[in-house]
């Protein structure tokens, strides 16, 4: 017979996927082996790429901090807007910088032509201290403990002779002229290395009358380069070109020793444990020092070396990606499992060709039940037979089908019962939301606005003053003698001053004024679409109502008075230079007696 004869179509068909099947498997194995490696080659190349882009970018971003914290502030001392002659002024502008600052910058100072030096740095408790060395200290360095507002307390240390001068970070801007980094250095207190961001000030006539540096350590630098490259099981170092000196590595390798006497040694290429990386820096040294990247292997490894050149630094950072174990694996074995998978693909497809009339039957039964189910008819179920795969498959359809059945049956009301309850927390999300935003924008002691509030108010005048040009004034405030208070009466007097006199605040302004606690005793008051004569008047009313009321201190009553700086913002102006307007105005107001207002003059 035909069939028996093996001249059916069928069979032949079954001959010709067999042969096929065969054909495809050899071929296919030949693409895989033949673009094998340049795919492995292609993936880990883009990952070498990807890491380098990575650190290079944190690299950048980490040594921005201290350039943009410079550039930032130059122009207060650029402009004398602030007086270093002052201590208490300069403390308090450089702690405003550095209080806000990332933990690694431990100072931020400013070294004048004539050997005086101020600043702000953080010692080992990372609290704030204020450093000064000038005629009056006879140019020793003394360091002055700050309290929460920035007000200069008892001397901490005092060093031996100080010249900022000297100093490489210094001698570097006074030769470039332009904004830069010193060399790293060890840290005089830590066991850390250290760079300096310089930025120099020159006169209106192009003479240097001091350098600004924002000095950082380098040890968060270890830890950034981890984070980066440990998803990846990979390596990033950071040498410096010219010496070799090792400056931060993902490995946790120190960069330096320190001796039993204290002898500080930093470590070169030659001095570190990982072969690969001296391998890669010296094989970048001897082929190609002036390129800008070089791709190596080595190994497990493959390298990048790539030049670092941003603000006059010039390191080197050499990344390692490992060959994963798995691709080693799969090389090793590649003709192995070919063998196997052609042996099993031959079994497979001659059992098959043999079963496929067995098992067509029941598929096709199947796949009927199947398209009744989908049209809805819910009770149809698959039938059963012999105890197969299909059957498996029969058995696990119609238990499907009955859950299905049941499941839509009670879907509109579990979906009820599930919007219902996601209401619920809903309703509980954004209550609980509200009440953040306004604790994250209310003084706790006096249930004003708080400064980061203010700022935001601050910001949206200019902008609305952009737009409209509506006029708007900036009050700061200041109790007269607080201290003398809380040092008589107790900070919980000088507490119920302050709820007291927030009360008088909010009872004599108007409703589109905002009043904000800005630090301490001092009170900041933005009043919108206001001439300066109203905004005078306004801000008199404020200080007569407060100076004619009798303040509760237990059984006691106090006579506080409170003195108001006052300017008006016009165009161009940023928040800064308002605030320190306000700021000036309220010290010439202490200056000429207290208990008034005083309006800005640029005289």
């Amino acid at each position: 017979m035909l069939h028996r004869s093996g001249h059916s179509i069928k069979n032949q068909l079954r001959y010709l996927f067999f042969i096929g099947l065969i054909l495809d498997m050899l071929l296919l194995s030949f693409i895989v082996f033949y673009y094998w490696k340049s795919s492995i080659d292609e993936a880990l190349f883009f990952s070498q790429e990807e890491t380098t882009r990575q650190v290079v970018q944190k690299i950048s971003d980490f040594m921005n901090v201290p350039l943009r914290m410079n550039t930032t502030n130059q122009y207060f001392i650029a402009s004398h807007l602030i007086s270093l002659d002052e201590p208490q002024t300069a403390a308090r502008f450089f702690a405003s910088v550095m209080q806000p600052a990332d933990s690694n910058v431990y100072s931020f100072s400013y070294g004048r032509a004539d050997g005086s030096y101020f600043g702000v740095r953080r010692n080992k408790q990372n609290q704030l201290e204020f450093m000064r060395s000038d005629k009056e200290t006879q140019y020793h360095s003394v360091y002055y403990a700050l309290d929460d507002a920035f007000n200069i307390r008892s001397v901490t240390q005092q060093l031996s002779y100080f010249d900022p001068r000297t100093r490489d970070w210094y001698t570097r801007a006074e030769e470039s002229r332009y904004p830069g980094f010193s060399n790293v250095y060890q840290h005089f207190v830590m066991e850390d290395l250290a760079i300096s961001a310089f930025y120099p000030i020159l006169d209106t006539a192009g003479k240097l009358s001091g350098v600004l540096g924002t000095h950082i350590t380098l040890d968060k630098l270890n830890r950034e380069l981890s984070e980066i490259v440990k998803s990846k099981g990979a390596q990033a170092y950071i040498f410096e070109r010219q010496t070799g000196c090792l400056i931060a590595n993902s490995e946790h390798e120190p960069a330096f020793t320190v001796g039993l006497h204290g002898e500080f040694h930093r470590l070169n290429v030659n001095e570190i444990k990982n072969q690969a990386i001296r391998q890669a820096y010296e094989h970048y040294q001897e082929i190609n020092s002036a390129a800008a990247s070089k791709t190596t292997e080595n190994g497990d490894f493959h390298l990048k070396v790539s030049a670092f050149t941003e603000a006059d630094l010039d390191w080197l950072i050499i990344t390692a990606i490992p060959e994963n174990s798995y691709v080693k694996a799969i090389h090793n074995s590649f003709w192995l499992i070919l063998l196997f998978s052609l042996t099993i693909l031959s079994i497979s497809g001659y059992i098959g060709s043999r079963k496929i009339d067995q098992y067509f039957q029941p598929i096709d039964e199947l796949i009927h039940t199947t398209h009744q189910f989908s049209r809805g008819d819910l009770s149809c179920r698959a039938k059963i037979t012999a105890a197969n795969e299909i059957s498996i498959l029969s058995a696990a359809f119609n238990q499907m089908a009955a859950y299905l059945e049941v499941l839509i049956n009670e879907l509109e009301q579990k979906v009820a019962e599930r919007t219902e309850e996601l209401q619920k927390k809903n309703q509980a999300l954004r209550e609980a939301k509200e009440n953040l935003e306004h604790a994250s924008q209310t003084d706790f002691l006096t249930g004003l606005f708080n400064r980061r509030y203010m700022m935001e108010k601050l910001n949206q005048a200019i902008a609305d003053f952009a737009v409209n040009k509506r006029g708007f004034a900036v009050f700061m405030a200041d109790i007269d003698f607080f201290k003398k208070v809380n040092d008589t009466f107790g900070h919980d007097c000088g507490d119920c001053v302050l709820r007291h006199m927030s009360h008088l605040f909010q009872t004599a302004l108007p409703k589109n004024a905002c009043l904000s606690r800005w630090g301490g005793e001092e009170f900041l008051l933005l009043l919108p679409d206001v001439s300066p004569d109203a905004a005078f008047a306004q801000a008199e009313k404020i200080r007569k109502a407060i100076e004619e009321y009798d303040f509760p201190c237990g059984k006691k009553r106090l006579h506080i008075t409170l003195t108001l700086g006052m300017t008006m913002y016009s165009e161009g102006k940023s928040i800064n230079q308002v605030l320190k307007e306000a700021d000036i105005a309220i010290y010439n107001g202490k200056h000429n007696g207290r208990n008034r207002t005083e309006r800005f003059s640029q005289e």
